[in-house]
């Protein structure tokens, strides 16, 4: 090849590639692609941009950190944090926290869940009711199952989980009956006056 011509190509390959990544970006997030039981850092980079991908220590509760993967770390609208079963393979939980607009697709639905779905909705979503723990402690506000509903579904077959959080200006007599270390149903009738609304949402794979 030329001189001129090579020189052509390597250009033509600088414009197109990074559109090309970009384009590889889904618009909704699942248990499949880069997020599958099998996927791996490896994989991030290829979808999302290795530029977009790095090691980070992931908040767990309680003050403490695991090390792990995030995604537009800078980006908070954008931001994803995975932890893994094995070394930076096999995603154990990936995490869409308070802030993060990603939206997740869940098989039969033609609307995704995403943070700021109110309890309302996303009892609806489900079909039913489900449980969730009470507000005011560092596990508090987590659903735990959705009883055989629709959210027992998310694309790819791993596990839904989200985590709510009252607003604030939640009735302050309703917040005291659903806080602490209790399970409480989203037909709770303080629970329901208390209108939370979710602020994290959460895809695992069990080992």
């Amino acid at each position: 090849m030329c001189p001129s011509l090579r020189l052509a190509f390597l250009l033509c390959v600088t414009t197109v590639a990074p559109a090309f990544a970009q384009d590889r970006i889904p618009a909704m997030l699942d248990c499949t692609g880069p997020f599958a039981r099998d996927a791996d850092e490896r994989r991030l980079a290829q979808v999302f941009g290795a530029a977009n991908v790095e090691r980070a220590d992931i908040p767990v509760g309680e003050g403490n950190t695991e090390p792990g993967t995030a995604i537009f770390a800078r980006d908070p609208a954008k931001r994803i944090d995975i932890l893994w079963h094995d070394s930076y393979a096999r995603p154990n939980v990936v995490i869409i926290r308070n802030g993060s607009a990603w939206p997740v697709a869940v098989t039969g639905l033609d609307k995704p869940v995403a943070n700021g779905a109110t309890l309302a909705e996303i009892e609806a979503m489900n079909g039913k009711a489900f449980t969730l723990t009470g507000f005011g402690w560092d596990l508090g506000g987590y659903t735990n199952g959705w009883d055989g509903g629709r959210l027992d579904k998310p694309v790819g077959g791993c596990n839904l989980s989200m985590r709510f959080d009252p607003p604030s200006d939640a009735p302050g007599d309703a917040l005291d009956k659903v806080n602490g270390d209790v399970e409480f149903s989203s037909t709770d009738s303080a629970m329901r006056q208390v209108k939370p609304v979710v602020i994290e949402i959460e895809l695992g794979w069990p080992q």
